[in-house]
């Protein structure tokens, strides 16, 4: 079956005018042909044909592409509804019927009859492989054999060759069409669907979500259905018949009504404990069903293996696609300030997952605070979405608040460089991604991993907090020892509860002094090994498919595992500060206003130390200064300093051994 492939009238008559019109004309040709055979003097004059063009295709023309019928098997579909809906063909068949050998008195046609009144007959066109009863398009009643049963057109069949909307009776309380709505395509997960729907009739999207909430699951479906341009036919598991053969007979009907009325089957199950039942009922239909279709709270993997068949794509969803949270958040506001604030939502809600409810919030404080000036909304609906959003991880991580910029880094101009492309590709990734097609292109690995090396000290995490800073995202800390467990599988669902948190907050992940956690994968000696090296698996998998951007940051490089510096775009190394450096790090440790005494600068700059040593004994000094009530001078800095080479277990310089 073909779907989408009736074309608009663009005439001014609409198509359900001109398709009337055809069919009249073709019943009157077909009713033309009968009266002739039965030698009916009337029949002489050809009934005018309405004109046609490249714009308009008939039910009829539509019906025999979907289901692949042959010019005999279209005639029977015809013939079978002219009896229905004219009244003097239906005489004329009878009148005919009467004539035939082993006649029986019938108003309805039968295979016999048809092959000898219509054109091209062939005998298998009712075999139950063949469209007309593989896709019931008529009925064969009697216990007579095949050819000589009457036949009889679908309900369904004649309501859509005559352009009526309905839907199959015995599917009116198991499913509903729900149309294509208009709707802001911007969510990538939804282009990806709509491209898996369109790759052949055998796709199936299997969804889910991490709480097993339905509601964002049924949103991004009807938004791919948007993009795919079809209606959605829906049902619910638990409304199945539980009879095997039952589910085969349904499957066949909702294909069939899927094909009739532009649409694609949604099936919708439930997660709680009692729905197993249910759940085994709907893969024994998806394993029926021929066309595209897409199933919410999608079963475990190892239950939908039998659907051999069928192209899958399974997708985790997070919250709401954008778009259908945009158009509640917007509803009911005057056209030109829902505009101006669409745009200036799109970019904040390809960047954070805010839920619905939460949305309209946003909008309304957003106003109250820039009275409508779109130059101020944009800036204002980023900050409010970043700060609804931050709840889930702020459980789970530690929120480090930036106040660092780039041009507060001491590093060489290369690193700084670096740093400003990570910030550069995290500002401009919903142009990228959304408007330029990147993310429909490739789905995958749409974040950025990067890998911060250098000794402790060297600025490591400010530099993840200037490029928070520049992109305006929340950094959060992963606190390791939150997330590593000794039982088995402990760490694999606590990452899994940190990335899902961090979906939908779009925040930067630093895991500091990360060889601990990416180690290199070991050897397998014992059970404790081959776990050790699963989270490690699940590790790589889960930073190619996180969103945002992961920092790792390590003073020993060569601990981690290969796997892993494949997967990172950006690695940086942080150098040893030389004196020039130091000298800048010194002279920028003290606040305008610390009463700062006379200091040697240059002096300090050639002890070897790295600029968060030199944090810490501009802070340790200026306790002393104000213990001792006078101003930072060189000899609270001295003392300071050798507090700190002797934390280090440094000697030094100059000291006597």
């Amino acid at each position: 079956m073909n779907m989408h492939d009736r074309p608009q009238a663009r005439t001014e008559l609409d198509w359900a005018s001109r398709n009337q019109q055809w069919l009249a004309a073709q019943l009157s040709m077909l009713r033309l042909r009968l009266a002739r055979q039965l030698g009916e003097t009337s029949a002489n004059a050809d009934p005018a044909l309405p004109d046609c063009d490249d714009d308009f295709e008939p039910a009829l023309d539509t019906l025999t592409k979907l289901f692949g019928l042959s010019p005999f098997e279209r005639e029977v579909v015809l013939l079978a509804a002219g009896v229905e809906l004219d009244s003097a063909l239906r005489r004329l068949v009878s009148e005919a019927m009467a004539q035939t050998p082993d006649a029986v008195p019938s108003m309805r046609p039968t295979l016999n009859f048809a092959m000898q009144v219509l054109v091209g007959p062939h005998w298998d066109a009712l075999s139950p492989l063949r469209p007309l009863r593989r896709w019931c398009l008529i009925a064969c009643d009697g216990r007579d054999a095949p050819p000589r049963r009457s036949i009889q057109i679908d309900e369904r069949v004649l309501h859509y060759l005559t352009g009526v909307a309905a839907m199959d009776a015995r599917l009116i309380r198991l499913a509903r069409c729900e149309a294509a709505g208009p709707c802001d395509l911007d969510a990538p997960l939804a282009i990806t669907i709509a491209h898996a729907l369109g790759s052949g009739a055998a796709a199936l999207v299997a969804l889910n979500h991490a709480r097993g909430e339905i509601e964002p699951q049924r949103d991004l479906a009807r938004a791919a259905l948007v993009g795919f341009g079809a209606n959605g036919l829906w049902l619910h598991a638990c409304d199945l018949p539980h009879d095997p053969r039952e589910i085969a007979e349904m499957a066949c009907l909702l294909d069939r009504e899927a094909a009739l009325s532009d649409a694609v089957i949604v099936l919708e199950l439930d997660r709680s404990s009692d729905a197993t039942d249910a759940e085994t009922h709907a893969v024994t239909m998806l394993a029926h069903l021929m066309g595209p279709a897409i199933v919410l709270n999608a079963p475990e993997p190892a239950r939908l293996s039998r659907l051999r068949q069928r192209r899958m794509l399974r997708l985790q969803v997070a919250d709401a696609p954008a778009a259908a949270r945009q158009v509640a958040a917007l509803r009911g506001l005057p056209r030109e300030q829902a505009a101006t604030l669409t745009a200036a939502l799109r970019p904040a809600l390809r960047q954070f997952n805010v839920p619905a409810a939460e949305l309209r919030l946003v909008v309304t404080e957003a106003l109250a605070e820039t009275r409508g000036e779109p130059t101020l909304l944009e800036p204002a609906v980023w900050q409010l979405c970043r700060a609804a959003v931050r709840g889930g991880l702020d459980a789970l991580a530690q929120r480090i608040d930036s106040r660092v910029a780039f041009d507060d880094l001491v590093a060489p101009p290369v690193v700084i460089a670096q740093l400003r492309a990570i910030a550069g590709e995290l500002q401009h990734r919903s142009r990228v991604h959304g408007d330029w097609g990147f993310a429909a292109h490739n789905g995958r690995g749409l974040g950025t991993a990067a890998l911060f090396a250098g000794e402790s000290g060297t600025g490591k995490t400010y530099a993840a907090e200037a490029i928070a800073g520049a992109a305006a995202l929340d950094l959060y800390r992963v606190d390791l020892a939150s997330v590593v467990s000794k039982y088995i599988g402990e760490t694999e669902k606590n990452l899994s509860r940190l990335f899902e948190a961090a979906e939908t907050s779009g925040a930067i992940l630093l895991f500091d002094e990360a060889d601990a956690l990416f180690g290199k994968r070991s050897e397998v000696r014992d059970s404790h090994d081959r776990f050790a090296n699963i989270e490690i698996a699940y590790l790589l998998q889960r930073i190619e498919t996180y969103r945002g951007l992961v920092i790792l940051t390590t003073n020993m490089k060569s601990a981690l595992d290969r796997a892993f510096l494949r997967r990172i775009r950006y690695v940086i190394q942080f150098p040893y500060p030389d004196v020039a450096a130091r000298e800048k790090l010194w002279r920028m440790q003290f606040p305008a206003d610390a009463p700062l005494g006379e200091v040697d600068f240059s002096g300090l700059a050639r002890l070897q130390l790295t600029g968060g040593n030199i944090r810490a004994i501009a802070l340790n000094a200026a306790f002393h200064a104000a213990a001792g009530g006078g101003p930072i001078g060189q000899d609270a800095i001295n003392a300071a300093v050798r507090a700190e080479f002797s934390k280090l277990e440094r000697p030094l310089p100059g000291a006597a051994p």
